[in-house]
């Protein structure tokens, strides 16, 4: 099927920054940009051929196979996903679309009232406020005086020593917290500039107001119970934060509210559709979890319910507003070929709810290529952080048959055995819907070797062939909040993408096709990996990492024994350093012998 010379185009590293328009117009766990995908689509597939992935997340693949003029077959149990991939894919008129958008947040302005009024210093005008910057507020456990941890940090945002009063040490997980504290208000001044204020007794007032607005009981609100793995991950019984709604400021929630409700009375379903999208898309900075920095915001981190100790209560209309130039900007490249639209026969995307290990939607031998981006182990659980949307959608993920490995709770029994074979039945399942002779993609990334080893026994017990036709780093480029640091947190900030090939009848050997995993050399590989390395070439510590892996599975090896922080000990053995700021690797001039890597 495949033309070699096609596939001798494929790079053996994708580089794919998450920073383009499609990419960042709503924030999903884990997404593969689309311009990694399309290459893959591009060298396995004709116009018109159907590409299915059943971890289809917001659905990157889907949005790829239809700017390319495939049919795309996406299914997961994400119902937040399903509502991100409509949302990309429904295309409405730029006219239309912010036109209704200027309404909506006309009658949601109209709705609050004045509860984003401040008064501007210089001139005592009232005028709306576009954020608010509140702190944590410590309770000394010496003296009891209370600490407001923004006005005592140090110029270079280091967080304070000691009580200012009796000067006790000061210790962030010790020391009780009182209610937070609003300190500072931004404005537009009278030429249009953003400027800082302190806060008022008006400015107060004001918030007080909204936390006894009757609305607050009518925002849309999940409960964060005790089984869910973030509510432990996230500290959030010492928060106190248990509902979904407790993460919103009185006046950003009733904001929310207002927009929701203006945004649900648009009559025409396309524009409904887009307008909820971009919505959904500003929910974690329209929270507490909106970072503050001395320098610029820090963003909210999506993989869990962090707050930081300084947050930003931001405006939901300013935040709305930027969010629909977004999305403009998005549709702009996503729909940049008028004949390629979705719901047309050229290119159409369906998306269903359903277990990756259950695709009774896809008949056997139907597809023509699966790309799929699995959940990497315990990293990441997308239906706990899913409920932050999901409250407001008014559908929630069933996370009974979740591709995660729980490490809290009752559920952390047997976790491993449940993943595994959730894993095994999902590739088993791939294998039954796509055609033979025809091709499947894997992207995934995980810091233990251990669980690259279950996903090369899985794929082959599927009966994938064992060999795989092409193995590529995928480097996302910009990485994230944890992601940066890689080089002390043992995270992996690149991921791989296994290319495998389902047997057609006429070819005897399936599975067992002459290559039988057997258990790697791990350390002849690490040190063959780093001795490769150039003094002066630099590298993600992970790109070491990654290429000791797809070393190994193109020499049919399982690596059970190998973990990132493997690679990290044996790079500093080896004289190399990671900068904590960009994660790069630096030879330092006096390298220890190479010998001692083993």
């Amino acid at each position: 099927m495949i033309v070699p010379s096609k596939l001798t185009e494929l790079p053996a590293i994708i580089t794919a920054p998450r920073t383009d328009p499609i990419y960042n117009c709503h924030s999903y766990l884990t997404k593969v940009p689309v311009a990694a995908i399309e290459p893959f689509i591009e060298t396995f597939t004709r116009p018109g051929e159907v590409v299915a992935d059943f971890f289809g997340g917001s659905g990157m693949t889907g949005l790829a196979s239809v700017r390319l003029g495939r049919k795309a077959k996406l299914s997961d149990i994400s119902a937040l996903g399903r509502h991100i991939a409509r949302g990309y894919a429904t295309r409405v008129s730029p006219e239309d679309f912010t036109e209704r958008a200027e309404e909506v947040v006309s009658q949601a302005r109209k709705a609050i009232g004045s509860l984003y009024a401040t008064r501007r210093v210089s001139d005592g005008a009232e005028v709306e406020m576009v954020r608010t910057v509140w702190s944590f507020t410590y309770l000394c456990p010496s003296c009891e005086a209370p600490l407001i941890y923004y006005r005592h940090l140090s110029s270079k945002g280091e967080a304070p020593k000691a009580c200012p009063g009796c000067k006790h040490p000061f210790a962030r997980r010790r020391w009780k917290r009182s209610a937070d504290t609003p300190v500072e208000v931004v404005a537009r001044n009278t030429e249009g500039r953003l400027t800082e204020q302190p806060v008022s007794g008006f400015d107060l007032h004001m918030i007080e107001e909204a936390a006894q607005d009757a609305r607050q009981s009518e925002v849309p609100s999940l409960p964060i119970t005790e089984d869910r793995e973030m509510f432990s991950r996230s500290g959030l019984r010492k928060a106190g934060l248990i509902r979904t709604s407790d993460f919103f400021s009185p006046r950003n929630a009733i904001a929310l509210l207002e927009l929701w409700r203006a945004i649900n009375k648009v009559g025409d379903p396309g524009l409904r559709q887009k307008l909820s999208f971009a919505f959904t898309a500003i929910l974690p900075r329209a929270s507490r979890r909106y970072q503050w920095s001395a320098q610029r915001p820090l963003n909210a981190q999506n993989q869990t319910y962090y707050i930081a100790p300084v947050y930003y209560e931001w405006n939901v209309f300013e935040l709305f507003g930027r969010k629909v130039d977004a999305v403009l900007r998005s549709d702009e490249i996503l729909f940049d070929n008028a004949s390629l639209l979705c719901g047309r026969p050229e290119g159409k995307l369906d998306y269903c709810l359903a277990s990756a290990n259950l695709l009774a939607h896809l008949d056997s031998e139907s597809v023509d290529y699966v790309f799929t981006d699995p959940p990497f182990g315990s990293n990441i659980f997308y239906s706990d952080m899913n409920l932050f949307h999901e409250a407001w959608l008014g559908e929630v993920t069933n996370y009974v048959s979740e591709a995660v490995v729980y490490t809290t709770g009752k559920r952390k029994n047997g976790a491993a055995e449940r993943y595994e074979a959730l894993l095994r039945s999902s590739f088993a399942e791939a294998f039954r819907i796509l055609k033979p002779g025809r091709y499947m993609s894997v992207v995934f990334g995980n810091s233990s070797g251990r669980i690259w080893g279950l996903v090369q026994r899985a794929v082959r017990d599927a009966g994938f062939k064992s060999a795989p036709v092409h193995v590529a780093i995928l480097d996302k480029g910009q990485r994230s909040v944890k992601g940066l640091n890689s080089g002390s947190e043992s995270v992996v900030t690149v991921d791989l993408i296994l290319t495998l090939q389902k047997p057609s009848p006429s070819q005897a050997e399936r599975a067992d096709d002459g290559h039988r995993l057997q258990s790697g050399d791990t350390q002849r590989l690490i040190a063959e990996a780093v001795r490769e390395l150039s003094s002066d070439e630099v590298r993600n510590a992970s790109h070491v990492y990654a290429s000791i892996l797809r070393r190994a599975i193109q020499e049919h090896c399982t690596l059970d024994e190998l973990h990132l922080s493997d690679v990290l000990l044996a790079l500093r053995r080896a004289g190399y350093t990671i900068n904590p700021k960009t994660g790069l690797l630096s030879a330092e001039k006096h390298k220890e012998p190479q010998t001692e890597l083993a």
